[in-house]
């Protein structure tokens, strides 16, 4: 997703993206992966028997269950990458390696009747970084871009009858997105500028959105929740540091889509459970990017994102007293047409494959998770944003969450 500055008359290529930091590269926009080794190791399935602190992020009817306060640190991690092909032109991201942090908390108000719940954590994200010295870079395409979008969301959450539960609450974000090109050819020659003067830009914003859960107890067995989160827009400002030619001020606006999903569980046995999954992403709400700038230029840029959806389904079994081993699959379609793919927005649709590992005993809980996205590679041809060829995906994710029971 780019954003395009005019200076004195010039289109420079500065870009906003709202594809960013810190996951690499993943199918279903610009999302993070879910919170939580829990999660991650049921990767297809975790809202209907969310259990812990992080059910105020999946689930957050769900908070009114816990029978003691508990907080819970998340960490996951892994390694992405993308690499690029085309006739005479190659390209590969650098620094692969990436870590995103996030914490919950929950406190039970009336035993088994309300319950309040905190987290922090960062939905969005994705960094991407081709190199200075290779294609992308040396032919004035933007090369390197990340974005963090940070969450706080406070959740009440309160019992309506012994079948079902209503949690609700607000989001609260804080957006932050950087972006790295060379000046080169003609455009540095417009702006009397050496050929590989750098363009950085930064900018931040903030907005406000809220989020619901319902959980209904069909049967002893069975559950059913259904979860949304509101649509939000972020108004970016910052500036753009032309090497050698000076500071251009930014502004402009990234819209984000309404989640909503629904989820249906059943415990087969007292050891062995089973869930599934559906979202839809209502992507189509970006459907351009307008940029203006302080010399008075103003660039509109498509972005054409269509509405998605993922399925998947997770299991998890207590295997022995206080253990419990999770897996996952999930399907994950892509927002992205190739009319306007972006080198700094690597997406295709995927399948994720998912295994965990969780121990918990009176006070303490920890998981362990891995998860691998399954890629065929894209072939472009024809985007306003990227040259045309062949981009191929690489992905893998390490989650470890630690909870304590108070």
């Amino acid at each position: 997703m780019i954003m395009q500055l005019r200076v004195s008359g010039v289109l420079v290529l500065g870009v906003l993206i709202a594809t960013g930091r810190p996951v690499t590269t993943r199918a279903d926009g610009y999302r993070n992966p879910p919170e939580g080794a829990y999660a991650i190791g049921a990767f297809g399935g975790h809202r209907v028997f969310a259990d812990d602190a992080n059910a105020n992020i999946h689930n957050s009817a769900n908070l009114v269950n816990l029978d003691r306060a508990m907080v819970q640190m998340n960490m996951v991690g892994g390694y992405g990458d993308n690499t690029f092909q085309a006739p005479g032109a190659t390209d590969k991201t650098e620094d692969s390696w990436f870590a995103i942090p996030g914490f919950s908390g929950a406190v039970p108000l009336q035993a088994g009747k309300t319950a309040f719940g905190l987290s922090v954590y960062v939905p969005y994200g994705r960094s991407v970084d081709w190199g200075r010295q290779d294609f992308f870079a040396q032919n004035g395409i933007p090369y390197s871009g990340t974005m963090t979008v940070m969450d706080i969301t406070p959740n009440f959450s309160v019992r309506l009858n012994q079948a079902l539960s209503l949690g609700i609450g607000a989001d609260i974000y804080r957006g932050e997105v950087t972006q790295r090109t060379l000046l080169v050819g003609p455009v540095a020659e417009a702006l009397g500028l050496p050929s590989g003067a750098q363009s950085r830009l930064s900018a931040d914003g903030s907005a406000l959105g809220f989020n619901a859960a319902l959980a209904w107890r069909i049967t002893e067995n069975q559950r059913l929740a259904a979860t949304v989160r509101a649509p939000f827009s972020i108004d970016y400002t910052g500036l753009n540091r032309i090497q050698y030619a000076g500071t251009v001020a930014v502004e402009g606006t990234i819209e984000y889509p309404t989640i909503a999903a629904l989820a249906y569980g059943i415990e087969l046995t007292d050891t062995f459970r089973i869930e599934a999954d559906v979202e839809w992403l209502e992507f189509s709400r970006y459907e351009e990017l307008v940029i203006q700038d302080s010399l008075g230029g103003t660039t509109v840029t498509a972005q054409d994102l269509k509405n998605t959806w993922t399925a998947g389904i997770g299991a998890e079994w207590e295997f022995a007293p206080r253990w419990t081993a999770r897996t996952g699959f999930m399907y994950l379609e892509n927002p992205t047409p190739d009319e306007t793919y972006s080198p700094l927005g690597p997406d295709e649709d995927q399948e994720v494959i998912s295994l965990g590992l969780g121990y918990a005993n009176d006070r303490h809980a920890v998981d362990l998770a891995y998860a691998c996205g399954l890629f065929d590679g894209r072939r472009i041809s024809g985007s306003v944003n990227s040259p045309d060829g062949k981009y191929d995906y690489d992905l893998q994710l390490l989650s470890l969450s630690y909870g304590y029971k108070f």
